[in-house]
């Protein structure tokens, strides 16, 4: 890599001109050097300057304002005061709600995830009765039912999508009695070889704001037909560089976003249950308890990168993948060793006896191209690195890259293995 060097002109200046002994010639040559020569230096930097972040910003993603963090909490240290971070769903917060379930969070691997997933039932002792009940194993659909929400409102608000990054949200489990047990008591669960892994009481935080928003004004264009355009001001304090969904409904006919306000065209000269969704792009505001892994679907900055999208022209080589992976890997060193495409099932692969990690995080946004899916398998080899602080969740992001490239090589089935 080659480092920007900026030359020290005042400096290389100053040096030289202690070697002039007339101090009058010094004098005039300061004047000449530095008054004039580096007016126009000065000048040449700035220009020089505007030009590289014009370019920078002609490169620029247009999902650059859009990336979603997520991390858990434990429900007693939430912060409702803190600026970045928003419960995935408002009745994690709400100390007055009552639930037919019970939800655990499963601190574990990969591979435990799917056989605790797989067990689909527990046993939990009724603390009154003594009774034994069977619990029935799901995902926690709630959650769930926001990520397929956002997608939505990326589709109508006509922002380029990029795979989520759900390995805290795929750890959420609800435990459903599937017979009536005591009212007001909560049954003690026999997880046996899960026990070590089971968290509860922690709930799932992103990025995402939602607020209620109401029309500043309209106009009515004289055209054969009446439409209104309503505009939502921003606030002077909100950050330019978060990014804003607006959940209107099928009321809305477009949407134009300008500096400081959003402009909603519409048939309807009043609009009601217009909501705001701000995604919060600074750094994450870290609250007391907030202390567990933060992930998140943002990629290095590369302007390479920036600039093979802008031309749409994408190097289908080893290099291109290994700098697609590493802009994805987040805190997680993930080395690949080697890739090659094969012909046939899974069933089929050499390396049968181990965990096949498959690109699926976009299975609820992803309609069914390939119904019988004999597309050939693109197999991703990658060395084992030694983890630290979340490293339960090094499979995840693995399957997070994996669901992004799936989304960009549709002519093959993304699927990875750990050597």
């Amino acid at each position: 890599m080659i480092e920007d060097m900026r030359f020290d002109y005042e400096n290389y200046i100053q040096k030289r001109l202690k070697e002039i002994d007339d101090l009058d010639e010094r004098r005039f040559a300061k004047e000449l050097l530095t008054e004039s020569l580096g007016k126009v230096l000065e000048w040449t930097e700035s220009k020089y300057d505007a030009l590289e972040k014009r370019i920078q910003n002609e490169l620029d993603v247009p999902w650059k304002n859009f990336h979603v963090f997520m991390t858990v909490i434990d429900r007693k240290d939430y912060d409702p005061i803190n600026d970045f971070w928003f419960p995935v769903w408002e009745g994690d917060t709400q100390t007055n709600a009552i639930q037919e379930y019970k939800t655990i969070y499963l601190e574990a691997d990969e591979e435990t995830r799917q056989e605790f997933a797989g067990q689909k039932t527990l046993t939990g002792t009724d603390p009154v009765t003594g009774r034994t009940v069977r619990f029935r194993i799901e995902r926690a659909d709630r959650y769930w039912k926001s990520m397929e929400k956002l997608y939505t409102l990326f589709a109508n608000n006509h922002i380029s999508w990029q795979t989520l990054h759900l390995g805290h949200i795929e750890r959420f489990f609800d435990l459903i009695p599937e017979e009536e047990i005591s009212s007001g008591e909560e049954c003690v669960f026999q997880f046996g070889r899960w026990d070590a892994c089971i968290r509860n009481g922690r709930i799932p935080l992103w990025n995402i704001q939602d607020t209620a928003i109401r029309s500043s004004e309209f106009r009515r264009p004289c055209i054969d037909e009446v439409f209104y355009e309503h505009v939502f001001y921003l606030s002077e304090e909100q950050a330019a560089d978060d990014g804003y969904l607006v959940d209107s409904g099928e009321e809305i006919l477009s949407i134009r976003y300008e500096k400081n306000k959003i402009m909603l065209k519409t048939e309807k000269e009043q609009l009601e249950n217009v909501f705001l969704y701000r995604l919060r792009q600074a750094e994450p505001e870290m609250s007391v308890g907030y202390r567990y892994p933060v992930l998140s679907n943002r990629r290095n900055d590369n302007l390479t990168a920036r600039y093979l999208h802008r031309m749409g022209n994408f190097l289908q080589t080893p290099m291109e993948l290994n700098r697609k992976i590493e802009e994805m890997s987040g805190d997680h060193k993930i080395t690949v060793l080697d890739y090659e495409i094969i012909d046939g099932t899974e069933e089929a692969l050499p390396m049968a006896d181990k965990m096949l990690l498959s690109g699926d995080m976009n299975e609820f946004a992803m309609s069914g191209v390939f119904s019988k899916d004999t597309r050939r398998i693109l197999l991703f080899r990658i060395k084992r690195e030694e983890q630290g602080a979340g490293g339960y969740l090094y499979e995840s992001q693995i399957r997070y890259i994996l669901s992004q490239l799936q989304m960009e090589f549709l002519e093959y089935r993304c699927v990875g293995v750990i050597d």
